[in-house]
């Protein structure tokens, strides 16, 4: 069974060929041929079209590498988890004792916080880091980049006037 990382490096790799054969003379070929036969327009805008939505797969990617970011975010919140774990594990007599009436209410606040917060950080993590690899994520994202931006190369050679053909010396018209 394929996992996400498995499923978004294939889409990858099939992007990634999808440029490869793009750049190929065949292409190139045709490209000359249709511009030649006058109908580069109607394709530029067909190449357009498909530059859009490989534009909004880029945007929805972003969106994607935000979420996947969720479990580093949370990562993050250790150093300040562990302050908050210290004044959970204090006691309200202690707090008390040493004349911080004030603050004895508050560590039952942090038990209960520091609970939630870990629970959320588990959860989190045991959904986000196997569905939505990062790494997987940004070399799909750069797939995508490359391949409109191939295909962007091709838009205005299909509408460019063809180079004029070399007249043989002693060729007559």
């Amino acid at each position: 069974m394929s996992n996400a990382s498995d499923i978004v490096n294939a889409i990858s790799r099939l992007i990634q060929a999808l440029d490869e054969l793009f750049k190929t003379q065949t292409v190139e070929a045709l490209v000359d041929l249709v511009r030649q036969l006058g109908i580069g327009g109607p394709v530029k805008v067909g190449l357009q079209a498909l530059g859009t939505v490989l534009g909004k797969l880029v945007e929805w990617i972003a969106k994607l590498e935000k979420v996947a970011a969720i479990p580093k975010l949370l990562e993050s919140l250790d150093p300040t988890l562990e302050q908050v774990q210290g004044l959970a594990t204090t006691s309200e007599d202690d707090l008390r004792q040493a004349g911080l009436d004030a603050l004895a209410p508050l560590t039952k606040a942090a038990r209960s916080m520091l609970e939630v917060m870990n629970k959320v950080r588990k959860g989190a993590e045991a959904i986000l880091k196997g569905l939505l690899p990062p790494e997987a994520l940004a070399g799909l994202r750069q797939s995508v980049v490359d391949f409109a931006a191939t295909l962007k190369s091709y838009e205005q050679r299909l509408v460019a006037k063809p180079a004029p053909k070399p007249v043989l010396a002693g060729a007559t018209s």
